[in-house]
Order: structure tokens, then C-alpha cells, then sequence
């Protein structure tokens, strides 16, 4: 192998094996050293292979360890899913199926409380027409009452007038009565004092 990599760098520089001695001994020291580098680059390049092939070790466990977790999380799954199955899906249905009695008695309850609210409704309308007519009943009474207030005025003035008229006549027909009183008895009894 060191052989070929010697060939290799004399047909670089352009040697066919004939040089002076300094010059051999000059190419000599550098294909030590460039021997030596491609030695290190080798032996960095077998490490990197190694590496590299560790890498590839790693990863394959990481596959072998997710397809297991993969399996037992199915398994999970599957397990977690059939006790939903078999125990959360009653529970669920029974749950669901008490809801929609619960909708239903609502929806009942609405259509119970609109009827409800329509009835009051009109029960408001005909308080409120009936109210009406009592407010045009009772506006009317109370002109009635003033109209008869102002009556009842007028009567007691005319009663105190008749009051005063008729004690007047009263006091009128007293002395009238004094008056024809004292002449009947003047009439019948001539008596003349002197």
C-alpha cells in the first residue's frame, strides 16, 4: 500500500525516480509527512466510520424501541378504548338519555310557559279594556257628582231661602193671627175703656 501511495506521489511531482540526492531526500521528507497526514486522515476517517456505524446501531435500537412503544400504546389504546366500551358507554348513554328527558321537559316547560304567557296576555288586555271602561265610568261620575254637587248647592240655597221665606211667613202669620185674634176678640166684646 505504501508502495502505491510512493508511485502516486512521484507521478505528481513529475518523477521517474531520477533526481539528485537533495532533492530525493526533500521528496523523501514530504511523502513522510504526507504519509503521515494521510495516515492521521485515514485513521480519523476509520473513526468516523466506526462512529458512524455506532450511529447507525443507535438509531436501529431507537426504531426497535418506538415500534415496541408503538405496540404497547396500541395495546393502551385498544385496552383503554374497550373499557370505555364496556364501562364509560352505558354510563355515557344513560347520562345522554337523561339529558334529552331533562330537553324534553324543558321544551314542555317553554310550550307550558308560552300558553301561559298568552293567556295572561289576553287576561291583561281585557283588565286593560275593563280598566278603560271603569276610567270612562268614573270620569262620567265624577261629572255626575259635580253636576249634583252643584245642584245640591243650588237646593240648599233655595232650602235656606225657603227656610227664611217661610219663617217669614211663619212671623207673617203669627202676627196676622195676633192681629185677627185681638179684632175677634174686639168684635166680641165691645168693651170700651175710658
Amino acid at each position: 500500500m505504501f508502495h502505491q501511495l510512493l508511485k502516486l506521489v512521484q507521478k505528481e511531482r513529475g518523477d521517474q525516480g531520477e533526481t539528485r540526492p537533495r532533492q530525493k531526500k526533500a521528496g523523501l521528507l514530504s511523502w513522510f509527512i504526507r504519509k503521515a497526514s494521510s495516515e492521521n486522515f485515514i485513521s480519523n476517517h476509520e473513526k468516523r466510520i466506526k462512529k458512524l456505524e455506532e450511529l447507525k446501531l443507535e438509531i436501529q435500537k431507537c426504531k426497535i424501541e418506538r415500534d415496541e412503544l408503538s405496540r404497547i400504546l396500541d395495546l393502551y389504546v385498544n385496552d383503554g378504548l374497550n373499557y370505555r366500551l364496556s364501562v364509560e358507554l352505558p354510563m355515557l348513554k344513560s347520562q345522554h338519555e337523561m339529558r334529552t328527558m331533562d330537553m324534553h321537559k324543558m321544551t314542555n316547560w317553554i310550550s307550558d310557559a308560552m300558553e301561559k304567557y298568552k293567556e295572561l296576555i289576553q287576561e291583561n288586555n281585557s283588565y286593560r279594556i275593563r280598566n278603560f271602561h271603569l276610567l270612562n265610568e268614573c270620569n262620567e261620575l265624577k261629572k255626575n257628582v259635580r253636576i249634583l254637587m252643584n245642584e245640591n248647592r243650588k237646593l240648599l240655597v233655595e232650602q235656606t231661602e225657603l227656610q227664611a221665606s217661610c219663617e217669614e211667613g211663619k212671623r207673617f202669620c203669627e202676627e196676622a193671627s195676633k192681629t185677627i185674634y185681638t179684632a175677634d176678640i174686639e168684635s166680641l166684646c165691645p168693651v170700651t175703656f175710658e
